[in-house]
């Protein structure tokens, strides 16, 4: 190999290399934005909002859905009292007969994930992130601890709307476990530009 072409090679590894580093930085930073400035205290009940997202093909939980609803799971405080997760979404634009992204959802982590299924509460309403919040509030204010799962940026956006729709409610936000070093690796550069 010519020393010219290893060069070239050096430089296209070294360029995909901080390409990736900066995805990991840009997802780590968004995971520990829209938090209030004191963390919410104690261990007492929690919920956690899992935001919806599209289902696959024949009502069966797609990629995005399954991540979520792992970040969900691995985001409970064992020492809680109880805690709670609330999947949220309607599955917009599909016929009444089909199943909500919300059920969609809350079957993979019962079946699958072997979640209770006395914690599984459904919000069938909503089809925006926006509604969401809106239709989990009711659900979720009376809680002394609350959590939103969801990929890193989108778990942040939704932190903003609550803050945004619930101040009081947001004062008790706690971090969810959305950032892992090193997980979905070469998509968080693309996750980072989207920022969805």
């Amino acid at each position: 190999m010519s020393p010219a072409r290893r060069r070239l090679l050096f430089a296209a590894a070294a360029a995909a290399g901080a390409v990736l580093l900066w995805g990991e930085w840009a997802n780590r930073r968004a995971s520990r934005q829209e938090y209030p400035a004191a963390a919410a205290a104690g261990c007492g009940a929690e919920a956690i909002v899992v935001l919806g997202f599209p289902s696959g093909r024949g009502d069966r939980p797609g990629l995005v859905q399954r991540y979520r609803v792992r970040i969900a799971v691995r985001s409970r405080d064992p020492r809680a009292e109880r805690s709670v997760l609330v999947f949220t979404g309607r599955s917009p634009g599909r016929p009444s007969t089909r199943r909500s992204e919300a059920a969609v959802m809350a079957e993979y982590a019962v079946g699958v994930l072997g979640v209770d299924p006395a914690d599984v509460v459904l919000e069938e309403q909503a089809t925006t992130t926006w509604e969401n919040i809106r239709y989990s509030l009711p659900l979720i204010e009376s809680f002394p601890v609350v959590k939103i799962a969801s990929n890193t940026f989108h778990a942040r956006k939704g932190r903003r709307y609550l803050r945004e729709q619930a101040p009081a409610v947001a004062a008790r936000l706690r971090p969810t476990r959305d950032h892992r070093f090193g997980e979905l690796l070469a998509v968080k550069p693309l996750l980072a530009v989207l920022r969805r």
